[in-house]
């Protein structure tokens, strides 16, 4: 295989997102650049949000796309084997790539200007026909249903469910401190881990980012939330998804590692056909992997308090969204009219890949 278009379609692979940008994935290339095997490294993601890998598992499935789209774009016919070795879970994929015909696919370039973001969007109304390219993205990946909400009263009532994760945050201390593990202050704190997320990427506003530095001391947003904090987290949530020209959702038909792939998958192909269209785009994941958490009775360290906001709020989404016992929700994300995002979070170097015999 030529070596120099395997490195392109691995560079394509590692744009993937993940969890507060963990990159939770070892790659390992054949000398002759013929195969390539994915393992999910589960002490990179130990968020209360990845219970069972379910995290990792959906960010591996939107690395798996991007590998996809950049095989077929740039001329390589693979051959995808997911978890081959029964007996180690975090073996997540061979692949064993052979020469064929470039058939050029638009959302390559958009895999490496795909970003999040956090900042408040323009509502603005979606041509029929960019909606539906949307939507299709979704159908292409078996086992995943989209449900796309545009009109303002749904958004609404979406806004108010969604934005309990935000606050939970604030009130978590386990949660609280993985996130703000994840943060990197300074360029030389980016430059040397080359994971995390740079404080830029998060959305704040001026007057935000002066008492943002404090928030991350957990005896101060104890205090701070005897005031409220949690509650004004949770409202600014709210506002952002109000802004919000569409709210997707994707379902699953059962919980269970490939259907968290197959949906980090779907997530991908949605995300890059919205910036291909110039949209927008933010993931919401942590509500609906605690949603999971609680039907799987695994929200153990929550107060009850906590876990009945939880489970109310899998319940109201299920009965907006229509679903039955066929179907869990999984994933979902907001689209709409953004300022221009100038950070992005870093990825670890090629040099990382191990090539083996």
């Amino acid at each position: 295989m030529d070596s120099q278009k395997i490195k392109k379609i691995i560079d394509a692979a590692i744009q993937a997102p993940s969890g507060d940008n963990v990159q939770p994935w070892k790659l390992e290339l054949a000398r002759d650049f013929g195969r390539l095997d994915i393992y999910n490294l589960p002490d990179l993601d130990t968020s209360y949000y990845n219970y069972r890998q379910a995290a990792a598992y959906v960010a591996h499935g939107a690395l798996l796309e991007n590998i996809t789209i950049a095989s077929r774009h740039l001329g390589c016919c693979l051959s995808l084997h997911l978890f081959p070795t029964k007996d180690n879970p975090d073996h997540i994929a061979t692949i064993t790539f052979a020469e064929a015909e470039p058939q050029l696919d638009e959302l390559y370039e958009t895999i490496f200007r795909r970003s999040t973001n956090r900042f408040s969007f323009q509502k603005s109304r979606m041509a029929v026909e960019d909606r539906q390219r949307l939507l299709s993205t979704v159908q292409n990946i078996e086992g995943v249903n989209g449900y796309l909400f545009d009109d303002d009263l749904t958004i609404q009532k979406l806004a108010k469910i969604l934005m309990v994760n935000d606050q939970l945050v604030f009130e978590r201390s386990d949660i609280h401190r993985f996130l703000f593990g994840q943060i990197r202050w300074t360029r030389q704190e980016i430059e040397t881990s080359q994971d995390g997320m740079p404080v830029d990427v998060l959305g704040l506003s001026a007057i935000e980012k002066i008492f943002f530095p404090l928030m991350r001391h957990w005896w101060f947003v104890q205090a701070a939330n005897y005031l409220g904090l949690s509650k004004i987290i949770g409202l600014k949530c709210w506002s952002n998804l109000r802004s919000s020209s569409l709210i997707g959702q994707l379902t699953v038909k059962k919980y269970d590692r490939l259907a968290f792939i197959q949906a980090g998958r779907a997530l991908q192909r949605v995300w890059l056909e919205a910036t291909r269209q110039g949209l927008a785009f933010q993931p919401i994941v942590g509500l609906p992997l605690l949603a999971y958490r609680a039907k799987e009775n695994a929200l153990t360290d929550f107060s009850a308090e906590h876990r009945q906001i939880v489970i109310d709020a899998e319940k109201q989404v299920r009965s907006l969204l229509g679903l039955d016992s066929t179907e869990e929700w999984l994933v979902g994300f907001r689209i709409g009219q953004g300022r221009m995002t100038r950070s992005k979070t870093p990825r670890r170097k090629l040099l990382q890949f191990q090539q083996i015999s």
